[in-house]
């Protein structure tokens, strides 16, 4: 069956950095693209009034739509021929968060690839956004990516692996392990022990120390200061300045395809 990476784009440049990204690890498993972007109808944005001015024009909202799919017929096209891996493409209409991960379903998508607003915004906009939304309600993995760390080398040597000694917690591995077998990278493994009460900026200076070019990490399961249930991880995505290869078991027990959990380093907090 053919590995195929899913990319959620919406016109800007932010989402289009995540393109090279994930064709590169496309190129290395000998897998493909499938580009995706959602258009929302205007009467979305429509809040109920009487006032007939507010009703929105269809001739407007099929024109947007229209255009919309003719760029990402030719971003498709610009981006196969660039990096000579197979890319399909559609647009959806709904609600972007909601279609995204409905695609990455139906497809049976093996990672989605996506940048993501950064630490330039507010931590309301972020818990808002269409990525954290993702993250939360995929059923595969998904590597996002900051600003920052999008801009980082898109080559990967090394991917730090962070557990908390939970079941849920390792869910992470054979999916690190799978990104870390395609580029060659060495793993890392890292628990804090004991945990402590600011678990992300240790984190963050032990990424400083440690320079890894992929942090990765479950966001479901019970562990040291909701370090896997959202809280860190957020942070980690807008700040760590990596690329966060997040996944979000849906179904405990989890059984690590690899086996044991392995012996991790233990940075005495």
């Amino acid at each position: 069956m053919s590995i195929e990476l899913l990319v959620p784009l919406d016109g800007s440049s932010l989402a289009d950095e995540a393109v090279a990204h994930a064709a590169e690890i496309a190129r290395r498993v000998d897998g493909s693209l499938h580009l995706v972007r959602v258009h929302t109808p205007l009467s979305a944005f429509v809040v109920p009034t009487d006032a007939a001015a507010m009703i929105p024009d269809p001739v407007l909202d099929e024109r947007i739509r229209a255009e919309a799919s003719e760029w990402l017929s030719r971003r498709a096209l610009a981006v196969s021929r660039l990096n000579d891996v197979p890319v399909s493409y559609e647009l959806r209409v709904g609600v972007p968060e909601t279609e995204i991960v409905v695609v990455a379903t139906e497809r049976r998508s093996r990672l989605i690839v996506c940048s993501t607003p950064g630490a330039a915004n507010a931590a309301a906009s972020w818990l808002d956004s269409v990525a954290d939304s993702v993250i939360r309600h995929a059923a595969c993995p998904v590597l996002a990516m900051s600003p920052d760390a999008v801009k980082r080398t898109i080559c990967v040597s090394k991917v730090l692996v962070l557990l908390d000694g939970s079941e849920a917690s390792g869910s992470i591995i054979p999916h690190a392990a799978w990104l870390a077998k395609a580029f060659g990278a060495e793993i890392d493994y890292l628990r804090l022990v004991p945990a402590p009460e600011n678990p992300a900026a240790a984190i963050r200076s032990y990424i400083a120390r440690s320079n890894p070019d992929v942090v990765a990490l479950a966001t479901h399961g019970r562990g040291f200061t909701r370090l896997i249930a959202g809280g860190v991880a957020d942070e980690l995505v807008r700040e760590s300045g990596r690329p966060v290869l997040v996944f979000r078991p849906l179904a405990l027990p989890w059984k690590v395809a690899t086996g044991e959990i392995p012996a991790v380093a233990r940075l005495e907090a």
